[in-house]
């Protein structure tokens, strides 16, 4: 099967990541023996994650063969490369079922290559979102086991900057379903993408909450690992005060030491792809596919935020993933003053300390940052980091509800087994040829 004309399926830009990544690839040899089914997770990343469905005012539509959301005027299934029909795509099923028993589902919000999230009206606590995985998803167990993570997370950590899940679990068809507040706002992509820049105000603002909601999740041993402005939103708390809420738990990687308990276990909850993210926003050290990734990496894509949020530019761009990855690796940033010459001095340093390749040289923690931006930028800010560290679930109970939900994986090749000899000779052939994107094209 040839790939359709304008849709590359290999990025030839990288030749590292195939000898660094040998055991994932042969993995991913063996899980996607169809064409079709890896040209879908190309696809899926492309797309960027969870998109906002562009026709509100159209009947949200699906696959008719594999059920996927749709536009209402794509061509072809994007997961499954079926042909439209000549009567159209089908409406989604789901828009007007009642779920749980009470859920009575009134709008498709968003979806992405893992599912879709939809409003839905609760008689007794009024309108909450769901989320729900494709059923198909449901085979695979690494995708499963990063949706139950992103439950257990997002309904344990109890910080105001990241969006509550209040219940998760299976419908009876097999269907995993979260359930989590509606948050009404704005994300900031879209904001950046209308007017470019935002004030310093605004920036500085949207830096600190994020950076207090990182020192949080990072005590309790939490990376993000795919901060980008679609998934902040700007909305307002009870009090009309401004309130960045963070969205997308289902990257985050679970950092255990041996005082939390089984060790072992935790890990199982995070082990699998090593590369990890949207590349405009990634670590240098996630672009090389380290396994060792701490705070310091979201520290760098927030650092890429701010950039991108006071100049209107993003530090490092190119016309596949694979050139903005190996400028995240090797270029140094054009500084940020370049584009906006009255930018304050200190905020310059900050920037471009976030933005250090080598994270020894980025600051320690989320912080280490505040304490230089009030320095910097005096703010009577009411988001106390103490206060908010004190009201978050302790680790102790965030570990055990982990514990308690584990979903071990058997994602890839165990260490003890031997690879096929035809698998060696076609990496060595592939570095050669400079192949790489398949190790880090990752379904959302």
């Amino acid at each position: 099967m040839q790939p359709p004309p304008g849709m590359p399926l290999l990025d030839t830009s990288m030749p590292s990541c195939i000898a660094s990544n040998a055991r994932l690839f042969y993995y991913h040899l063996k899980q996607f023996r169809q064409y079709s089914e890896l040209q879908a997770h190309v696809i899926r990343y492309q797309r960027g994650g969870m998109q906002v469905d562009a026709h509100q005012s159209d009947v949200p539509v699906v696959c008719a063969r594999c059920g996927t959301p749709l536009e209402l005027a794509e061509p072809r299934c994007w997961a499954c490369r079926a042909n439209r029909p000549v009567e159209g795509w089908p409406p989604d099923p789901r828009i007007g079922a009642t779920v749980l028993g009470r859920l009575r589902l009134t709008r498709r919000v968003g979806y992405g290559g893992t599912g879709a999230i939809y409003l839905a009206e609760d008689p007794e606590g009024g309108a909450i979102a769901i989320k729900l995985l494709r059923a198909d998803m449901m085979r695979d167990k690494a995708m499963e086991r990063r949706f139950r993570l992103e439950a257990v997370l997002t309904k344990s950590l109890n910080i105001p900057q990241v969006v509550q899940t209040y219940d998760f679990g299976q419908l009876p068809d097999g269907t995993s379903y979260m359930t989590m507040e509606y948050v009404k706002g704005v994300s900031l992509d879209d904001v950046l993408a209308s007017q470019g820049t935002v004030s310093l105000d605004v920036a500085l603002e949207v830096t600190r909450q994020v950076l207090a909601a990182l020192a949080v999740a990072h005590s309790r041993g939490v990376v993000h690992r795919d901060l980008k402005p679609g998934n902040l939103i700007l909305s307002r708390d009870e009090k009309g005060r401004p309130l960045v809420r963070i969205l997308d738990f289902g990257f985050a990687k679970v950092v255990a030491d041996a005082a939390d308990g089984c060790p072992a276990t935790i890990a199982h909850l995070t082990k699998g792809l090593s590369i990890l993210g949207t590349p405009h926003y990634m670590s240098p050290e996630q672009c090389r596919g380290l396994k060792a990734i701490d705070g310091r990496a979201d520290l760098y894509s927030l650092g890429v935020i701010l950039y991108r949020m006071v100049t209107g530019v993003l530090p490092f761009n190119g016309e596949t993933p694979g050139d903005i990855i190996q400028q995240h690796i090797e270029k140094s940033p054009i500084p940020p003053s370049a584009r906006w010459p009255d930018i304050p001095l200190a905020l310059e340093g900050i920037i471009m300390r976030l933005l250090e390749k080598d994270r020894d040289r980025r600051y320690p923690d989320a912080a280490a940052v505040l304490k230089d931006l009030d320095s910097a930028f005096p703010s009577s800010s009411p988001w106390n980091l103490e206060a908010l560290k004190g009201a978050a679930v302790p680790r102790s109970e965030l570990f055990r509800r982990l514990r308690a939900h584990a979903v071990p994986s058997q994602y890839g090749p165990g260490l003890g087994e031997r690879l096929p000899r035809w698998f060696w000779v076609a990496v060595a052939a592939a570095t050669g040829a400079g192949v790489a994107a398949v190790v880090w094209l990752v379904a959302r």
